[in-house]
């Protein structure tokens, strides 16, 4: 199991180092890009990194899901503009590039590209794609995980490119003063059509249907991940799935109730089918001796669970699992280092809750709880910032003005 705080310390140990020189940085970004990378040197009038990135989504050019850079050039130049054009020879005007991991040119122009212009220079130079590259070596190597894994993610990775090709850009959703008790739960996302569907999301269906029924839970780290990557909620194909596989995933989190990857898994794909009920699960798995609610269910399983409830306005569910959470905590059955996440992980959600469900006296009786129990000095504070959120200046007038015991 990868741990994500360790999954983190690469990015701390990156974000520590001084900033390289630009043009090594961009040598050691085209290294990273093994396959090859689509490269723009824009110039007055000639914006063509949006005509490019537009191109990129198509057909032809989507599977083989190369990055692009695009680089500004006429009269404010990136810095790296002066390079290419010394590096390449573009004495003047705008110029496109694919190159390979070492900068060297395998197609070039000077002209306004297209998707067609650049699909033809993609298959003259003979560059593949990655999904190609690790079908090839899973059909001499069919049992390799790892490259499983590698190869959903590359074709969700396509699937997604080609699912905004057909819907469009997300519609951005209006910022609002947020009032729980009136908002309607968000609209369900729209859907491909069936032959959409197939087009765009069989292969990634397919895979996902084989690595259920044969490798799951050994890759159920990669399933998360391709998961939580992809549109699939746009494709009833991979719903439908995802639905059948559902027992699968629940028999393994009832021999392993407290095992991160699997809880991911169902979690993501809960998460792409609309919401599962996930009470009834927690209810029919069976905890070790000894772990009470405060503890139960993970920690993880409650944050993502609250997080999905809250988008579907479905206050009822987290007062289901939090109150039996606080009854616990506030008589002491709890593990240490809980007191430091309180707030964030339990009594604000609870709180909100309870307001949003018309229970505002219980909200009451849980910050006077928490606040008793000699909780941060932040808290009244927090909580009046909740009440504010919440539209009730009533609640927030009363809340400030509390003092936790001992202070």
């Amino acid at each position: 199991m990868r741990h994500p705080l360790l999954m983190l310390i690469p990015a701390v140990l990156m974000a520590q180092r001084p900033a390289l020189p630009p043009a090594e940085s961009f040598d050691r970004e085209l290294k990273r890009n093994r396959l090859g990378t689509w490269l723009v040197l824009e110039d007055e009038g000639a914006a063509w990194g949006a005509v490019v990135r537009a191109a990129l989504d198509d057909e032809a050019l989507a599977e083989l899901n190369l990055p692009l850079r695009v680089v500004a050039g006429g009269k404010s130049p990136d810095a790296l503009a002066a390079l290419l054009r010394d590096r390449y020879g573009w004495t003047k005007g705008a110029h496109w590039a694919l190159v390979d991991a070492k900068g060297r040119i395998l197609a070039e122009g000077a002209g306004q590209p297209t998707a067609s212009s650049l699909a033809g220079a993609a298959e003259q130079a003979g560059v593949q794609s990655r999904t190609r590259e690790l079908t090839a070596f899973l059909r001499q190597h069919p049992d390799h995980l790892e490259a499983q894994g590698a190869l959903l993610r590359e074709r969700v990775l396509v699937a997604n490119r080609r699912t905004r090709k057909r819907l469009g850009p997300p519609k951005e959703a209006a910022k609002t003063e947020a009032k729980p008790a009136d908002e309607k739960p968000p609209e369900p996302p729209k859907e491909l059509d069936a032959e959409a569907d197939l087009q765009v999301w069989s292969q990634v269906a397919g895979q996902l249907d084989d690595l259920f029924t044969g490798a799951f839970p050994e890759t159920a780290w990669d399933l998360s991940l391709s998961l939580r990557l992809s549109l699939a909620e746009h494709s009833p194909t991979v719903k439908a799935v995802l639905a059948r596989h559902r027992g699968a995933m629940e028999e393994v989190l009832r021999r392993r109730p407290n095992a991160v990857e699997p809880w991911m898994v169902w979690l993501m794909a809960s998460q792409k089918c609309g919401g599962w009920p996930l009470r009834p699960l927690i209810q029919s798995l069976q905890p070790l001796p000894g772990i009470g609610p405060a503890e139960w269910p993970p920690i993880m399983v409650q944050s993502e669970f609250i997080k999905e409830a809250r988008s579907r306005r479905d206050w009822v569910a987290i007062r289901e699992l939090l109150e039996p959470r606080w009854e616990s905590m506030k008589t002491g059955e709890f593990g240490p280092g809980f007191m430091g996440n309180l707030w964030t992980q339990t009594l604000s959600p609870l709180m909100e809750a309870l307001v949003a469900t018309g229970a505002t006296e219980s909200a009451d009786q849980v910050l006077n709880e928490a606040l008793s129990m000699g909780g941060s000095a932040n808290l009244p504070g927090q909580a009046r910032d909740l009440a504010t959120r919440l539209n009730r200046p009533d609640l927030a007038a009363r809340w400030g003005v509390l003092t936790p015991k001992g202070r």
